[in-house]
């Protein structure tokens, strides 16, 4: 008799998921085309909260599972046609558990057509020990449309037993339609590295960055941008991106609180100024 091992002790393999979303204009309002959105994913019906930009559509991308694990695989393919507006955010922070050997990757790759505009932020990443997340984007953003993007961490070690996360890492490539290069950013945070005091992070424990593809005339006021999210006690830097293509910013927390509130605001300034009016709270 051949004996087989019992299913809870064969190692998971991961999962991989592969998602699409492609908005349009159509009606006077922006609307879902189409979609397909697989497990550990799920998106709302979409909202329109903005009575000063009635064309804007909202969504929460939500995970129907306890977070991302070990050798998890996500690709999220987003298309905002011509003349279309999207907010699309998370319902809450992200966890990311142990990397073990192959950690976690979220492909993200997204098309911005003709004036239209696109936010894509997310809650920050909460970072168990042992997490090893790389967020890799590729953006055709066109050459009157809005991309405005921001991601970050915060790292959190639920035992107390001072054990830090593996790495974090974000690649970031942004072209034009026919595809002249605006900018490559890429970075790495060794967990090991964060909480000293003359550390990666300057002894805070959480961290973003607002990336903002626009034309100079939709781009907000660097100085304003970083006075309103030093105010939610965060650490804030911002200046002019590559070519021309709109601007960076980094930002330093305390607590994943003090970066959720700085993200926040850095969301509605940016927002703003882009789409030329005050964009509505979006509640979680």
């Amino acid at each position: 008799m051949q004996l087989l091992p019992q299913s809870f002790s064969t190692p998971h393999p991961g999962r991989e998921a592969r998602n699409r979303l492609e908005a349009d204009f159509a009606g006077g309002r922006t609307v879902i085309r189409r979609q397909h959105i697989g497990y550990p994913l799920h998106i709302t019906r979409g909202f329109y909260m903005d009575r000063a930009a009635p064309d804007l559509l909202t969504l929460y991308l939500q995970s129907a599972s306890g977070g991302l694990y070990a050798d998890d695989r996500l690709h999220l393919n987003v298309a905002v046609r011509d003349g279309a507006s999207l907010s699309l955010t998370s319902q809450s922070s992200t966890v990311v558990h142990h990397g073990r050997e192959d950690g976690s990757i979220i492909h993200q790759v997204l098309e911005v057509g003709a004036g239209a505009f696109c936010s894509f932020v997310n809650d920050p990443y909460i970072l168990f020990p042992g997490a090893h997340l790389a967020v890799k984007t590729i953006a055709s953003v066109a050459e009157d449309a809005v991309l405005l993007l921001i991601d970050g961490f915060t790292v959190h070690d639920p035992a107390c037993e001072e054990k830090s996360f593996a790495r974090f890492e974000t690649m970031l490539r942004v072209v034009r339609p026919d595809g002249k290069l605006l900018i490559v950013d890429n970075g790495c945070v060794v967990g090991r590295d964060v909480r000293p005091a003359g550390g990666a992070l300057g002894g805070r424990g959480a961290a973003a960055t607002l990336t903002l593809i626009a034309p100079r005339e939709k781009l907000p006021v660097i100085s304003k941008l970083e006075e309103a999210v030093t105010r939610q006690g965060c650490l804030a830097g911002a200046s002019s991106a590559p070519n021309g293509a709109g601007l960076v910013m980094r930002i330093l927390g305390d607590d994943a609180g003090s970066l959720a509130r700085g993200m926040e605001v850095a969301f509605h300034v940016a927002g703003a100024a882009a789409k030329g009016v005050e964009l509505a709270r979006r509640r979680r």
